[in-house]
């Protein structure tokens, strides 16, 4: 139930959750594609060789992608919950 009048509190939610959403995703590709590649190993997507820094940003575009796309279907919920509790 919810008990929330207003709808500007999920509002400011859904926006922190798809700017947090798609930060912890950019770390997520970022961070384990880097330690991969300063320890000596190919970043390969679909069999293909990535080497280097190009494949480090590839995987971190795709990481964050990800986190931006879960961070927009969470607004959309949250903006719905907005809309339902303003009625």
């Amino acid at each position: 139930m919810v008990t929330i009048k207003d709808g500007k509190p999920w509002i400011r939610l859904s926006w922190a959750i798809l700017k947090w959403s798609t930060l912890i995703g950019l770390l997520l590709g970022f961070v384990p594609s880097a330690l991969s590649m300063l320890s000596g190993n190919t970043i390969s997507i679909n069999g293909t060789a990535i080497a280097g820094w190009s494949g480090v940003w590839s995987v971190t575009l795709a990481c964050g992608l990800g986190g931006f796309l879960f961070g927009v279907i969470c607004a959309l919920v949250f903006r719905a919950i907005a809309i339902a509790s303003g009625r």
